[in-house]
């Protein structure tokens, strides 16, 4: 097993798991929706919790665990995205969640995967934005300068991570 690539993937749930949660769990407080919004929510929120805390234990565990880390990535991003779908319109803060596959893409890869990753979740949320009914332009701008933000964030944590990983010693 590569550790540094398990290093990274710990750091990565050890803050990116309990934003998510706090994030999903504050819309569900603050937000108070019913029905099946608030059955599915709490049905993400607790899969989510449940699966990262196993996948994180498969990762570490892994002989080879990019492809655990890649299914964790994209698992996530699927959840997220519903996440977002559901409760976007009670509580506009959740789309942060979304900022969240990028630059975890960003702590494990390259940059070309991280600007694929994050333009992939910036089309996530302006698909969410164009399946809600009577959106403004205020809406639309609004959702143009979060997916901004996704974008150059990702690629600056990309930077920043990569410039501090080592060298690879030449032979």
């Amino acid at each position: 097993m590569e550790p540094a690539l398990a290093l990274r993937a710990a750091l990565v749930g050890r803050y990116g798991t309990p934003l998510a949660v706090l994030l999903a769990g504050l819309g569900l407080v603050a937000s108070q929706p019913v029905g099946f919004v608030r059955a599915a929510a709490v049905g993400l929120l607790v899969f989510g919790i449940v699966f990262n805390l196993a996948a994180a234990r498969w990762i570490q565990r892994a002989q080879s665990p990019s492809g655990f880390i890649h299914a964790r990535v994209l698992i996530n991003l699927a959840a997220n995205a519903l996440m977002v779908y559901l409760l976007g319109g009670y509580w506009k803060p959740i789309w942060l969640l979304l900022a969240l596959t990028p630059t975890a893409t960003a702590v494990y890869d390259s940059r070309t995967r991280t600007l694929v990753s994050a333009l992939g979740a910036s089309a996530l949320l302006l698909g969410i934005q164009a399946a809600r009914r009577f959106s403004s332009p205020l809406d639309w701008s609004e959702q143009l300068a979060n997916c901004i933000f996704i974008v150059l964030v990702s690629l600056l944590i990309n930077e920043l991570s990569a410039s501090a990983r080592p060298e690879p010693s030449s032979s």
